[in-house]
């Protein structure tokens, strides 16, 4: 296959991926179906199944995207921070403002998503572990700068796994509709809390 089918090949499938996902804000993946979206794409359906093999395949395809999406986000903010605690700062507000825009999006699938999680279980896996990546990465730069107290190999897993945990239950405000400012104020707190711990 030459560069141009690729690319042609790559532009159709962002085109059914972004018809799909309008598809899934408005009814959720459960009611959306392969002709909804060939119709929102303006192509036949058997033109569908030529890229993806169902729905799902679709779906995962935009949540990958999605993911990354904010994880690019989120690693760039951390990027440009100077201190430790900054980039933490940044990690968690950068993600959460991120999902309040998806906000709509998120919150149609979420559900479908809590009552079938193998769906994107492999998904979610992978970006926990970026996540993870990222965390101990920020607190080995705030270890080496010397803002943050020495810590085992061992600790260093169990803390950054502590501070995604904590991110990701406040997070689960932004599903809830509740307001920005009170969960930014929560993941405040919580880091406050967590950095004291570890600062020299």
């Amino acid at each position: 296959m030459n560069a141009t089918c690729k690319t042609k090949d790559k532009v159709i499938r962002e085109e059914i991926i972004s018809a799909a996902r309008s598809q899934f804000q408005q009814f959720g993946l459960f009611k959306t179906t392969m002709e909804d979206i060939a119709k929102a794409v303006g192509k036949g359906k058997s033109s569908l199944y030529y890229y993806f093999k169902s729905k799902e395949e679709i779906f995962k395809a935009m949540i990958r995207e999605e993911m990354e999406e904010v994880f690019d986000l989120v690693k760039y903010a951390v990027q440009r921070a100077n201190t430790a605690e900054e980039k933490l700062r940044a990690f968690s507000s950068t993600k959460i403002q991120a999902l309040h825009q998806k906000a709509s999006l998120y919150g149609i699938v979420f559900g479908e998503i809590s009552d079938n999680p193998l769906l994107v279980k492999s998904l979610k896996k992978d970006y926990e572990n970026k996540e993870l990546s990222l965390l101990k990465d920020i607190l080995s730069f705030g270890i080496n700068n010397k803002e943050f107290k020495n810590v085992t190999n061992d600790e260093l897993e169990h803390l950054s796994y502590i501070m995604l945990s904590s991110i990701r239950g406040i997070e689960k405000g932004v599903l809830e509709e509740c307001p920005i400012k009170r969960i930014s104020d929560r993941l405040d707190f919580a880091q406050k809390l967590l950095c004291h711990g570890i600062k020299l």
